[in-house]
This record gives structure tokens, sequence and C-alpha cells, in this order.
């Protein structure tokens, strides 16, 4: 620092002891003499005052005139060109910080000035000195101390990580922390966090809980020691804090406290006892893999496309353990016959030739035919996607061997014996308007937690108590009749915390284990029942069986008695629990069950008389669409009246009905005969379907609403509607076989054909052979227009002069055209008039081979034999082959031509009708800009 001259020294003296009376006159002599200071010296003056008002105790004062200090020396670098003195600043901020007479302000100007020194590494070394001089006194300087420092410390080229770490260190071992506000916390976040892997230094941020007069307000308060908890939570302090920690610590919040919780380790909880199973535990036990998982899992099947594959690589893949080797192979099982062009048999023949795939396809297929004979609808969903394509690719190969003596559970019979045993929804469940719950039983008290925000439970009367609780996933709510307690499984550890407030746990202070006492087993006797059924729930599965012992079995019907050396008898359902649950109805675990009301008891007494054949006639429902299903479902059981009975007992029909299509798919492949009972609309007598056993349903229902619409009042000579139907679920592009029957049958009589695609065409044959529109009979056309429509006309159903008419396609572009499937009642097609804007696009083609040909065919290669080997392949022309194929014979009465004279149908009549516009014979008057053309429609 400069020297002074002499005289200003004595009346900096006395304006120090003019400044205890009066503040103002020592300000204004100190200023006067700073007036007759050259502009040089102003700097010096006024620190050396600074500093003579701070040693005298006037901290205000000594601010001002440090403050003026740096005024004046910026405004001489301005206006004189005179370098500052950072060194005479540094010097008289570090001696006058222990005299409390250095602002945040002042401290804050001088790192900002130090980060533009010249020599960073010396600004560095004074900005450390300037803070550190702070914490030596005691003092957190500000905030945002930190975010001041790193500029510095990057000219300096020092990491900030070393620089935030040099700084939570002087806190922590000076006990500075505790007094540290919240943003510099979360400034040293990462520091502390590294720090804190040494020992002394994680005991040191344990002590430094915040202070709690270092914020008034409530809420930051509260901010505050969240921070700190989490930051021990974080750095895994809980391995050092003892049980006593945690019971002097009384409530805390909630997600910070489990933290700290989880690694306090067995110490904290005492052990439940040998009894308790973490993994089966019915109030939070680790469920079982879902076993319909494959179907929603994206696993990518391998593309082997012939035996030439390199199918050992795979094999080492397996032996090896890879990740989703056996997923694939799975994937490639379901999707065996998938492309039309691969030869699957030899590919599995292939297959089984390597020793490690074949053990793992045994040990699979093992597992699939144990669910296939369950007894449930649920093994049917699990084992028949694999085991349908696994036994129609395996015919004739090594692989048929682990199909042989499989046992298929009937559907119907399980669908049957399901509601006669009961039904989750017959039992009026809690219902939850909120986005997610919780379910938890605790004795007779059903604990609800709602939305993460709040706790409903509920007693065998009704609700017994509310409470709102902030709780976090995979955490469970429950309610003991006094105290609200939250739960949750942590590895195999059971941690239970009181919530004596929202948002706030706290650790059982008396060391006793608790958690819900909820049964996994009960006894329920469903209303309308003579007998009770067992209700189980082992590892996310609930199980109910019913009491009498029934099973199923390849010699056994669903009503036979359990035969001797089954341990236990089949379970009527199976179903997936979760203690966390969607919104609506919510199901608590069967422990609760007997103390649920009925929803309908005429609807579950119903159930408990209702017969084999009514289950029939609910799948031959299900196998059209769910509004032919509920219609059915009004007639069969009209007793019930709740909607979430009538839902479950619908989902069940669906359920069962798919899996017959399948079950009759894989009897198809076994050579197994049909089994009796089956729903009327997939009766097949001795045709097969095999595959498209789906077209079977939806063709004869197609079939069943023509006939029908065609005797619905008078026909006139244009069409008109009669209303929309909902298509069959195997209705789409079953039109496609029209007109090519008789070449699937040439095709599969042909001696090159191979075998996979000869049995695809056999498998067309019987689907279309055992239907009204493969009969032969004539009475059925496929109609191919343009509908220029502005809204889908699938499922229109139309009055046609000829019978009756539906849409079953449309495609909005490019042409927007549709198809139709037109019934004649006497087989003869007059020509009619499309509405308004219809033009015909492909001529109309009708049914051709009947089931007598169909039978031959199917019958003769079922057998076993080959075609004849000196058949030829065919050289005459396409048109003369179309006259070949089966057709029905052209009727009597033949057709009539324009002007309305009969004509005589030739011998081999042409195989296109004629489609002819016609206009100003529109039906209805034509729109603006759309023409007035309409197409008439004329038969051979």
């Amino acid at each position: 620092m400069r020297d002074m001259p002499g005289p200003d020294e004595d009346e900096l003296r006395c304006a120090v002891a003019l400044a205890a009376d009066d503040p103002e006159a020592a300000r204004a002599r100190v200023l006067r003499a700073g007036g007759r200071q050259p502009a040089a010296s102003l700097p010096d003056y006024f620190s050396a005052a600074a500093l003579a008002f701070a040693r005298a105790g006037h901290a205000d004062q000594a601010a001002f005139y440090l403050s003026r200090s740096r005024e004046t020396e910026e405004a001489n670098a301005r206006l004189l060109d005179l370098a500052p003195d950072t060194a005479r600043a540094q010097r008289v901020l570090v001696e006058m910080v222990p005299l409390g007479a250095v602002t945040a302000s002042a401290l804050h100007g001088h790192l900002k000035r130090l980060a533009r020194h010249d020599d960073a590494a010396a600004a560095h070394a004074w900005a450390r000195e300037a803070v550190c001089a702070f914490f030596d006194a005691g003092v957190v300087p500000y905030p945002n101390v930190v975010a001041d420092l790193l500029p510095v410390a990057r000219s300096a080229g020092v990491d900030e990580a070393d620089e935030t770490g040099f700084v939570a260190e002087r806190l922590l071992r000076g006990g500075l922390l505790p007094r540290a506000p919240l943003p510099l916390w979360e400034a040293l976040d990462a520091a502390l966090r590294r720090l804190a892997e040494t020992p002394e230094l994680l005991d040191l941020l344990i002590e430094a809980e915040p202070d709690g007069d270092l914020y008034s307000d409530p809420a930051t308060r509260a901010e505050h020691h969240r921070h700190w908890l989490l930051r021990l939570g974080l750095v895994r302090a809980g391995r050092r804090l003892p049980r006593d920690w945690f019971a002097a610590a009384g409530p805390q919040p909630a997600n910070e406290l489990m933290r700290l919780a989880a690694d306090a380790g067995d110490r904290l909880f005492p052990a439940p006892g040998r009894w308790f199973d973490a993994a089966a535990d019915p109030v939070v036990g680790r469920p079982a893999p879902d076993p319909l998982g494959f179907t929603r899992a994206k696993v990518r099947a391998p593309h082997w496309t012939d035996e030439n594959e390199n199918l050992s690589g795979f094999a080492a893949e397996l032996d090896d353990g890879a990740a989703n080797a056996r997923e694939r192979l799975d994937a490639f099982v379901r999707d065996l016959g998938r492309y039309a062009n691969v030869d699957y048999p030899s590919v599995l023949r292939a297959l089984w030739a390597q020793g490690t795939i074949r053990r793992v396809l045994t040990e699979d297929a093992e597992r699939w035919r144990e669910e296939c004979a369950t007894g449930d609808l649920l093994g049917l969903e699990v084992a028949l996607p694999r085991l349908a394509p696994l036994a129609e690719a395996a015919a004739g190969t090594p692989a048929a061997g682990v199909l042989s003596g499989l046992e298929i559970t009937d559907p119907v019979g399980a669908l049957w014996r399901a509601l006669r045993a009961g039904l989750p929804e017959e039992l009026r469940f809690p219902v939850v308007e909120e986005s997610f719950a919780t379910v938890v039983l605790h004795d007779d008290l059903l604990t609800l937690g709602v939305a993460g925000r709040r706790v409903e439970v509920h007693g065998p009367e009704g609700p017994v108590h509310r409470a709102d609780l902030s709780y976090s996933t995979g955490t469970y709510p429950w309610y003991d009749g006094t105290d609200v307690y939250v739960s949750r499984l942590n590895g195999n550890r059971a941690e239970t915390f009181r919530a004596p407030a929202p948002g706030m746990l706290e650790v059982p202070a008396d060391g006793q284990w608790r958690w819900p006492r909820s049964p996994a087993a009960v006894a329920l006797t469903f209303p309308g029942a003579a007998a009770p059924t067992q209700v189980t729930l082992d590892r996310g599965v609930l199980r109910l069986v019913d009491g009498d012992g029934r099973t199923t079995g390849p010699a056994a019907d669903a009503t036979s008695p359990r035969p001797a050396g089954h341990a236990d008898p089949s379970p009527t359902l199976r179903l997936r629990y979760s203690p966390a649950q969607g919104r609506g109805a919510v199901m608590p675990p069967p422990g609760f069950w007997p103390r649920l009301p009925a929803a309908d008891p005429e609807g579950s007494a119903a159930l408990r008389g209702l017969a084999r054949d009514g289950a029939a006639r609910l799948v031959d429902a299900a196998l059209v669409n769910r509004r032919e299903l509920d219609a059915e479902l009004g007639r069969v059981l009209p007793e019930i009246t709740d909607a979430r009975l009538l839902e479950g007992v619908a989902a069940l029909a669906l359920r069962a009905a798919a899996c017959l299509l399948d079950v009759l798919r894989l009897r198809d492949a076994l050579r197994l005969p049909q089994p009796d009972g089956l729903p009327g609309r997939v009766r097949g007598g001795t045709l097969r379907a095999g595959r498209l056993v789906s077209r079977r349903p939806a063709v004869r229902y197609l079939a069943e609403v023509l006939v029908e619409a065609a005797e619905t009042g008078p026909a006139y000579d244009t069409p008109h509607p009669l209303g929309r139907i909902d298509l069959p679920a195997g209705a789409r592009g079953v039109h496609f076989a029209f007109g090519t029957l008789g070449g699937e049958a040439l095709l599969a009589a042909l001696p090159w054909t191979a075998p996979y695609n000869r049995a695809k065409a056999v498998d067309l044959l019987g689907a279309w052979g055992g239907t009204p529109w493969g009969d032969g009979s004539g009475r059925w056309r496929r109609l191919w227009f343009g509908a220029q429509a502005t809204q889908d006309p699938e499922g229109q159903l139309w009055r046609t002069p000829n019978g009756a008419m539906v849409i079953l396609s449309w495609q909005a572009r490019p042409h927007k055209d549709a198809v139709a499937v037109e019934y004649s009642a006497d087989g003869v097609f007059r020509d009619f008039t499309f509405p308004a804007g219809a033009t015909c696009i492909r001529p109309g083609r009708r049914a051709g081979a009947g089931p007598t040909a169909s039978r031959g065919t199917c019958g003769r290669w079922r057998s076993g034999d080959r075609p004849p080997t000196t058949w030829r392949p065919c050289t005459a022309s396409p048109r003369a082959r179309d006259c070949r194929s089966p057709r029905p014979r052209p009727s009597p009465t033949g057709t009539r031509s324009r002007s309305g004279t009969r004509r005589t149908a030739p011998a081999c009549p042409p195989r296109w009708p004629r489609c002819t516009p016609i206009p100003g014979r529109a039906s209805t008057p034509a729109r603006p800009g759309r023409g007035s053309s309409t197409t008439r429609c004329a038969s051979p």
C-alpha cells in the first residue's frame, strides 16, 4: 500500500474517534480529506480508511470506504489508464474479513476481477485465500460463491471437480456445512458424493444436518433437510447409521428414509422367521414369469428356410447360454408355416439332427404338453400356439415322436367347468376411479392405496378409514386398525415403516416385526354352489379349483372324476394377480373374497346350473363376433344382469372360441378325430380344415345371414340396403378362394407338388368343402366392383333381385374397389343395377368345387397314397383348364337377355359374366360432377 501524507493520518484518527457519536460527520471528514488527495492515491487512501474503521469496530463505515476504494480504482483505470493494485486489494480484503467488514457483494466483485487478472495462477491462489478467510472466520459468504470461484479456477487450468472438492472438504472439516444454504449444497452435490467415499468425511457428512434456524420459511427448511437426507442416501450412509439413529430421527421424508433404511440392512428390521417366503408372499411376492409373455415379446425368430442353414452355430449358442437363444427358438416354433414357400418339415428335420436343439425342443415340448393337459384355458393359450404349428411341420419327421399320446383339453369343457365352478366377477369388488391402486389385506381390513396419494380402508361392512398418504411405486400401504404402515420387499428383506403424516415415514421404535397378515388360500362357496371352491394365490397366479376333484384328459371329459395318480385336481381358472392394479373394479387377495357380497345372485345361480350345451352355444356365437356372442348370452343366460359378470363370461367364451380353433387345427395335424359336442359352426364331418379352420365358422355365418336376408321382403329390380352386420372374425380375405378350388384340387393331386404345398391346398379344400359356399350348388357368386363410397361399406347387407348380397371388403385407395358375395336360392343370377357410382371391376365368379371333389382329394392325400405318376401336366389353354375345373351344372332355365328373350347356356359356359354400363338407369339421382352411369351385372 502506498504511503499516505502525515496530516491525513491524523484526520483519519479524528474521524474514527468521531464515528461512534456522529457517523455522518465522520464520513464527511474522511471525504473532505480524500478530496485533497491526488487521484492516483485515492484507492490507497480509502483502503487505509476502511482498515482504520474496521479495526475500530465500525463495520458499516469500513464497508463503505472499501467500496469507494474499488470505485476510484476502476475510475483511474478507465480515465487515467492506471493499473489496479490487486495485491493491495487482496491484502485489505483478507485483513478485513475476520473483522466482519467485508460484505458478500465486496467478495463477489473481488472474485469477478480476479477472473480477469493476467496472472491466472496468482489470481486463483488469491481467490481461495479470500474465500478461506471467510471459512476461517466461521462464515459462509453467500450461496453462489462456488459459481464465482469456478471461472477463476478454469482460467488457472484447475478442474471443476477439484475446485468444488476443495470447497466441500473445507466446509466439512470446518463444520460449516450445516450453515451452508441450500444452493451451496446443490453446487457441491457431486463433490460431497466423492468425498463420502472416505469414512472420516462420510461421518462428517452424517453430522452435517442443516441448521433449522437458517431458514424461516417451513417449506424451504424442510427442503433443505430433505436434501441432506438425499445426500446421505446417495452415498449409502445407512451402512454406518445405527438403529438408534433411526429411532431418534423420528418422522422423515418418505423416499429419503427408505433409501437410508435399505442400506442399513438386516439390523434395522427384525427377521420375519423361517416361515416367510419372499417369493411366494401373498402381499407383495414376486410374480412368476407371465406364461403369455411371448404374445408381447419382440423376439425375432431365426429365418431358416431350408435344411442347409448353419444350425450348428445356433446349437453352439444354446450350449453357451446365449441371451435370447431359447426364446428365438421358441419364436421359430410359433412361426412354423408362416411362409408359403418354405419347406418347414425339411428345416425341422435338420433341426432335429442337432443334439442340443433336439434336447431343448424336447424339454420345451414336455412343458407345452403339460400345459395342454392342465384343463383350463390358460394352459391351452400357452401350448397351442406352439403345438399346432409344430404338429403340422413334424408330420413324417423324427420330431413327431414328442407329440405322441398328447392330451388335449377340450375348450368347451374347460369353459363350462370354469363357469360352473365360479368366476371372480360374481363378487362385488371395490371400485377405484383413479388411475391405479394398490391392494393389501391385513386380517379383515382391505387397504386400497389410490393413485399414490391416499388410502381407503374397507372392512366387511364397508369403508372404515380414509387418509391422505403419499407413497412411491413398489411400496404398499396398509392399516392395522390404529396406524397406517407402508411395506415393501427389498430383495428378500421385508421392510415396514409407520406413516404418521402425509409424506413422512418412520422406523417403528419398538423393534417388532410388522407385516400384513393375508392368507394365501381360502375356501369360497360361490353363490348357488353346493361345494366350496379353493382359491389360492402363489407367485402372482390366482388359481380357482372346484371342490369335486374334476379333471380333463384324453379319456375323460370335463366332468369325469379325478383319476388316480393326480396329486391335485386341475384348476378351473388361472389368472394373473398383482397387488398393483388399474382403475375400475379392484380384485382383492383371496382372503377377502368370502367377505364380498354377490354381484348378481340370480346370475350366479344360473351359472351353477348351466348345461354343457349352453357353453357350446356360447362358444359357437363367439366364433362369429362379439355382437353375436352378446345376443346369445341373452338367450342362454338371461338371468345375468350385472354388466361386469356378463363381460367376464363373454371374455371367457371368446378365449374358449380362440382355443377351439387351435385345438381343431392341432387335432387335424395329428390325424385325431374331432371331439364330440363341437359347436355347429365348426363341425366338419370327415373333412379337415387344418390351419384354415377359422374360415369355416365365418363362411357358415355369412351363409346363414344371406339365406335369411334373401327371405326378407320382396325382391325389386334394383338392390336396396337392409342394414349392416358385423363381419365374423375369420371373414377377412375369405373371398379369394372363389373360382380357385378346382385349381387347388389339381395342385393337391399333381405328383410334383411339394408335400407342404399339398397340405395347404388340402386344408383349403377341407375348409370350403364343409361350408355352403363349397357345396357345388352354384348359389353363391363373388362380385368385385368399384364402390364410390365416402364411408367404409364393409358389412353392408343388400337385398338383390337374385336374393341377398353382403360386402366383405373395401379398399379406400386407389380405386375404392369392394368385394361382395351374393346368394341366390335357385342358383339363377339375373341382371341387376348396382347403386349409383358403382363400377364393375372384375366379373363375378361362382363357387367352384363341391364337397364330393374336396372329399375325394382330401381323402386320397390324407391316406398317404401318392397321386398316379402317369398323370402329365396339363398343356391346354387357361380357358380350357377353367372349363374343365369342377363347376355346378348350369340351370336348365338359362338366363334372359336384355330384350327379355330366353337364351340357352352353352355346354361349357364362359367363365366371366358381362358387366355393361347402362346410362340413364340409376336407381338414385346422380350427384353433380359424378356422372349418371350405373352398372348392370349380367350372369352367364
